[in-house]
């Protein structure tokens, strides 16, 4: 799943994803694991890898693999103002545990991973600045009188 800031004025497969997870439009998410990386990190990775006559080969260009339901509280801690998804369709079957995977031929090359919160927060309001998603202000959790 490829994230961050859109160019482009429609919702792709990843940003419609977010996006009815974050509306609650889809009602259950899957215990699954997905890779994510940040567009801005694939485009990094595309031009050091031109760049260097010895790179050979396949890079994987993966900043992290999570579990849905940690997305989705990611999600939720970052806009608690939308109604985000928040049941499993296996609620009480063990988690899918993420696979694992090496980046590592990428860092050498001196690509350092963007932070899958960040690139979710950013996705989140390119959304919102689109037009995609309704800007909900935060309620106050506790309102004085």
């Amino acid at each position: 799943m490829t994230m961050g800031p859109m160019l482009q004025q429609t919702l792709n497969f990843s940003t419609n994803h977010v996006a009815r997870y974050l509306m609650g439009t889809k009602k259950s998410y899957p215990n699954a694991v997905a890779a994510y990386v940040d567009v801005r990190d694939v485009a990094r990775a595309h031009v050091l890898v031109y760049e260097r006559p010895e790179a050979r080969g396949r890079y994987l260009c993966i900043g992290t693999v999570l579990h849905r339901a940690e997305l989705l509280r990611m999600l939720r801690d970052l806009f608690p103002q939308y109604p985000a998804t928040a049941k499993c369709e296996d609620d009480g079957k063990p988690m899918a545990k993420p696979y694992k995977f090496s980046n590592q031929r990428l860092k050498d090359l001196g690509l350092e991973f963007t932070p899958l919160r960040k690139s979710l927060n950013e996705a989140v309001l390119c959304m919102q600045q689109k037009g995609h998603l309704p800007l909900i202000y935060p309620v106050p959790k506790r309102a004085y009188l």
